[in-house]
């Protein structure tokens, strides 16, 4: 992958998680911490039923292995994927590890022939997917599970 040596100058490590590992939960963790806790959602609540065929993504600081960053992969036909739950520990943002996430998850699904990635952007996020190229389409829309202001963002390959 085209980020490796970005990160080996870093204390950092960019790596695929297996649903259910250890670092898979910390960043459901960090997941919960940061979009669902403050709106009173169980925990149990905040998972789907398509995550464990997604792929998982996230950034770990060595050598505790602390979950940092995170981002899922899935994909919604043969060229349409979709990236979901791109999260950041508060003191590591602005530090260019969620870009590193998108970077990635984009990178393997066009390789794996994406034609279309989409997302919903926090409506306060709009501009860090726009710097990569997405772009805003639809009407802001309230999530379903929290009510936060959301908007459906594209980027065609």
């Amino acid at each position: 992958m085209i980020l490796e040596p970005l990160l080996e100058t870093t204390n950092y490590q960019l790596k695929f998680v297996e649903y259910g590992s250890p670092e898979y939960h910390q960043a459901a963790q960090l997941r919960y911490r940061l979009f669902y806790q403050e709106h009173g959602i169980p925990f149990e609540a905040i998972f789907e039923p398509q995550e464990e065929q997604d792929l998982h993504l996230v950034i770990t600081a060595n050598p505790e292995n602390h979950v940092l960053a995170y981002g899922r992969l899935s994909q919604n036909s043969s060229d349409e994927f979709h990236i979901y739950q791109m999260v950041v520990e508060p003191e590591y943002q602005k530090k260019g590890l969620g870009t590193l996430i998108l970077q990635a998850l984009s990178e393997v699904a066009i390789h794996q022939g994406a034609g279309l990635l989409v997302l919903n952007a926090r409506v306060t996020k709009v501009q860090f997917y726009q710097r990569s190229g997405f772009e805003p389409i639809g009407e802001v829309f309230p999530s379903s599970s929290t009510g936060v202001p959301h908007i459906k963002m594209q980027k065609k390959i």
